[in-house]
């Protein structure tokens, strides 16, 4: 599944007349399991595509540093930016800067505060944990019921 969102957001972004080039990811955290293979996944989808370049950058979890790489993405002239957000609040700072700039954003697995306002050419791709809670504890039920319990 992971691999398929991946494909899908470097797709998404490379599908236009105009594809994207050079794409911005600045990333939560190095340090956490998931944003790794996260971003492992995209650089190796990237590479599959061709002519797209990854600049990845970690805000280790440090929301004023994650909007300074958003706007250094933007003062470098990317086609593109991808956001795991360090703070859900940050959001609507960083989406003000991409609209400004003009440049597409996609905001990756945690939901934005602004998700309900999000500007032309930004979007969010992840899942609701409610959702994803409810699938789970159904699996499980399903598999205990099998087995008799």
């Amino acid at each position: 599944m992971k691999s398929i969102c991946v494909a899908a957001i470097l797709a998404a972004l490379t599908a236009s007349a105009a594809s994207a080039e050079t794409i911005g990811v600045s990333m939560q955290s190095f340090d956490n399991n998931f944003q790794t293979l996260l971003r492992e996944g995209l650089s190796a989808r990237a590479s599959e595509v061709g002519g797209v370049n990854l600049q990845i950058e970690d805000a280790q979890t440090d929301v004023s540093k994650q909007l300074n790489q958003v706007n250094n993405f933007i003062a470098a002239g990317v086609d593109a930016i991808i956001v795991t957000l360090a703070d859900t609040s940050a959001a609507p700072g960083i989406s003000e800067a991409a609209q400004k700039a003009g440049i597409p954003l996609v905001y990756l697995n945690l939901q934005p505060d602004n998700i309900d306002r999000l500007p032309e050419k930004q979007a969010y791709v992840g899942s609701k944990e409610t959702d994803s809670g409810r699938l789970g504890a159904e699996a499980a039920c399903a598999l205990l019921k099998k087995n008799g319990k």
